[in-house]
């Protein structure tokens, strides 16, 4: 059973408040460029990604996100049969200090089952990239 809570209207509240989005431009801002790696637009991966991708380089308003899940059991026992997996985009493009605030952390999808998704995650993010390819355009 798959839970999708959409992100785009998260979005939309996140640049309609203008400390918000002034936040999600610090990258471009207001970080330290002195050449060490305190953040991950100060790497070369995300370096890498504007030489690949000029013009989503170019505009500091485009998001750039990280996902990540785990496994939880509900009821604290291991036996149980049933897990969860929520799952969690993180924005990136605020300040080292901001990214990891709960506010700024979505929980946009809750997968349950008897089994964990393995390569099913794949059919669960079908939504999320959905809703990514639609803001892209």
């Amino acid at each position: 059973m798959l839970w999708y809570f959409f992100i785009i209207p998260t979005f939309k509240h996140l640049f309609a408040n203008a400390n918000d989005a002034k936040d999600l431009t610090w990258h471009a801002d207001g970080r330290n460029c002195d050449g060490m790696i305190y953040h991950l637009p100060n790497s070369t991966q995300w370096k890498k990604i504007n030489l690949l991708y000029p013009e989503f380089g170019k505009e500091a308003r485009n998001l750039r996100l990280g996902l990540a899940t785990d496994r939880m059991n509900l009821f604290g026992s291991l036996s149980t049969q049933y897990s969860s997996w929520p799952t969690l985009l993180v924005i990136y493009n605020l300040s080292p200090w901001l990214c990891m605030k709960r506010k700024y952390m979505m929980l946009f999808m809750m997968i349950f089952g008897p089994r964990q998704p393995r390569n099913d995650i794949n059919v669960c993010l079908g939504p999320l990239i959905e809703d990514l390819t639609y803001l892209s355009n």
